[in-house]
């Protein structure tokens, strides 16, 4: 029966009782203590109170987004272990850290442990929002319906359960939201029978437990006494056919939540010291549960806190992304990469120049030369673009001469300059350096896998451009040159 709580997990008797058997167990009922008579000290309040410190000064900086997933986080993990603690579903740390952050295929790696094991999470994470409508105000506060409504939520997975009766074990549907209206002891480890309180003394325990939640003196306790006890009466109780211990835990995050906006975090491997500390207090010596409590509030806050720390901090994958759109621009290729193909159109250019010089009859006394040039280009890169830096740049000379009596030359730079980003349509620029208007723009298309025979066919109509224009200049200063001579 889920809820029993020994050194190790306990299993409803499992020999039937008889009526008077039955009525002998209910007699031995002890109720739980009130408030009053719970521990009043938090083990290791310097803890308590340097995680809390740490937890508010991190969330207040925090996006709200990162706030919400880092709870979010902390909510799963004590949503999917509740049902792992009762043996609803086998987990393991690295299972419930999947569950709880969402990583990949989380939805697969729980239903292979079980296949109701997701609907029973899910119905468990369901109930832990109805708290959070608890501690927002949407309820004003613990309530026997609010309790019933939770049963509720949290079973609404479950089906059927295991009853004990005297002529035997059967499988009963579970009583949603309803108190026991049979007896749920238990056989402890040692073969003794531990009483929960009677099914016709449910109602009045319960309103006695929701009268304790309501005196000043635990509205005015620390949240760790507060969630321990309300744990701790709760359980005594009993007051569900089956549930009281995913419940119990429930309603203690009413009270974490409300003081530090996470739930109380009892994790599957904690078990038999999470049961091991509730069966001290139910031999009188609370003070183990309560630290046990403490311990579990301050890991959930640990948690949350870190999860902050985190998101906040630079995302290595953030990081190593800016450094891909640094070194990487058009098509995925780096800058080294560009540069490379910049010098190999370069060269095109520079041979596509010399066919057409070789193309030309020259008259005599006109020269002509073309040369691909090593080094720094010869005009300023407009805005969006650079020189080629690895390996050398190169860009070329048009050398023009004429010979006496017309003796008169002009050299032609042509740049080669490469776009600085990815948001250009451009992805090579060729610009004479002294008529920048001059230029001739070369998408990656044009260049990649080769240079495409339209953007050849461009790059010839730029280069016969450049040599009419040239050679129109060149033309104009010697015929200067002739009438200056006197011919």
């Amino acid at each position: 029966m889920e809820g029993a709580y020994h050194a190790v997990m306990v299993q409803e008797a499992p020999t039937p009782l008889t009526p008077a058997e039955s009525a002998a167990v209910d007699a031995q009922y002890k109720p739980f203590p009130s408030f009053s008579e719970w521990p009043t000290e938090v083990p290791r309040l310097d803890l308590w109170e340097q995680d809390r410190e740490e937890f508010q000064s991190v969330s207040n900086g925090a996006a709200d987004q990162d706030l919400a997933r880092a709870q979010e986080v902390a909510m799963r993990a004590a949503a999917f272990d509740s049902g792992a603690i009762e043996g609803l579903y086998p987990t393991d740390r690295g299972l419930t850290l999947t569950v709880a952050t969402q990583a990949a295929a989380w939805e697969q790696a729980v239903d292979e442990r079980s296949e109701d094991a997701r609907a029973l999470f899910e119905a468990q994470l369901a109930a832990f929002e109805l708290v959070l409508d608890l501690v927002t105000d949407r309820f004003p506060k613990v309530t026997q319906a609010w309790i019933r409504r939770l049963h509720e939520e949290i079973t609404a997975a479950q089906t059927m359960y295991k009853v004990h009766t005297p002529v035997g074990e059967q499988d009963q549907p579970l009583p949603k939201g309803q108190y026991k209206k049979h007896p749920n002891h238990v056989r402890t480890s040692d073969g003794q029978i531990h009483a929960y309180a009677p099914a016709d003394r449910t109602q009045d325990e319960m309103q006695r437990f929701l009268d304790e939640l309501e005196s000043p003196v635990f509205v005015n306790a620390h949240p760790v006494l507060q969630a321990s006890y309300a744990h701790y009466a709760f359980v005594a109780i009993h007051p569900f056919a089956d549930g009281n211990g995913r419940v119990a835990r429930a309603i203690a995050s009413a009270y974490t939540y409300r003081d530090m906006s996470v739930p109380f975090l009892v994790l599957a491997h904690q078990r038999d010291m999470y049961f091991s500390t509730l069966a001290k207090a139910d031999s009188g010596n609370a003070d183990s549960f309560v630290e046990f409590t403490a311990a579990a509030i301050r890991e959930a806050i640990e948690l949350v806190t870190e999860s902050l720390k985190t998101a906040q901090a630079p995302q290595p994958e953030d990081v190593l992304d800016a450094f891909k759109q640094m070194y990487v621009v058009h098509g995925n290729l780096s800058h080294q990469q560009l540069d490379q193909i910049a010098n190999e159109f370069t060269q095109a250019l520079a041979q596509i120049a010399m066919e057409q010089k070789a193309a030309l009859t020259l008259p005599d006394g006109v020269e002509v030369e073309v040369a691909s040039v090593s080094g720094q280009n010869q005009g300023e890169p407009p805005a969006g673009f650079r020189s080629v830096v690895q390996p050398n740049g190169r860009w070329i000379e048009i050398t023009l001469n004429s010979l006496p009596p017309a003796a008169t030359g002009l050299r032609v730079g042509v740049d080669i300059f490469v776009a600085t980003g990815s948001d250009t349509a451009a992805t090579l620029l060729v610009q004479v350096a002294n008529a920048p208007s001059e230029r001739l723009r070369l998408a990656l298309s044009d260049l990649q896998p080769q240079l495409s025979s339209v953007a050849r066919h461009r790059a010839s109509n730029f280069v016969r451009r450049l040599f009419g224009r040239a050679l129109n200049t060149l033309y104009a200063q010697a015929k200067a040159k002739l009438h200056d001579a006197g011919y």
